[in-house]
């Protein structure tokens, strides 16, 4: 049997960076969103996008829970794993969606 693991965490990271690009792209439309409620007297668009913010939220974190509980297991059985060296330390998905969202 096979245990090296690394291209599942590869795709694991890469569906990380792109919950936080979804995340910076969120903040940019809640804004439009409040500003447009703002000029029809409304607070749906906001109230939308509220939700999506913490259902966004709440993926993040599950993700960074999930890469976690991979890591352990994988050390435990002895699976190969990537090790990444030099640059700058991954982030913890749902901090990183946190302060992209502007809320963290």
């Amino acid at each position: 049997m096979n245990k090296d693991i690394r291209k599942e965490q590869l795709v694991l990271l890469r569906f990380e960076k792109q919950i936080a690009g979804l995340a910076a792209t969120l903040a940019i439309g809640a804004g439009a969103a409040k500003a447009a409620d703002g000029k029809l007297h409304a607070s749906v668009g906001a109230e939308g996008f509220a939700d999506m913010q913490a259902a966004l939220v709440h993926l993040a974190e599950v993700t960074g829970k999930a890469h976690e509980v991979m890591n352990a297991k994988a050390l435990e059985v002895g699976a190969t794993v990537h090790q990444a060296t030099g640059g700058l330390p991954k982030g913890d998905p749902h901090k990183v969606v946190l302060s992209l969202l502007g809320i963290g």
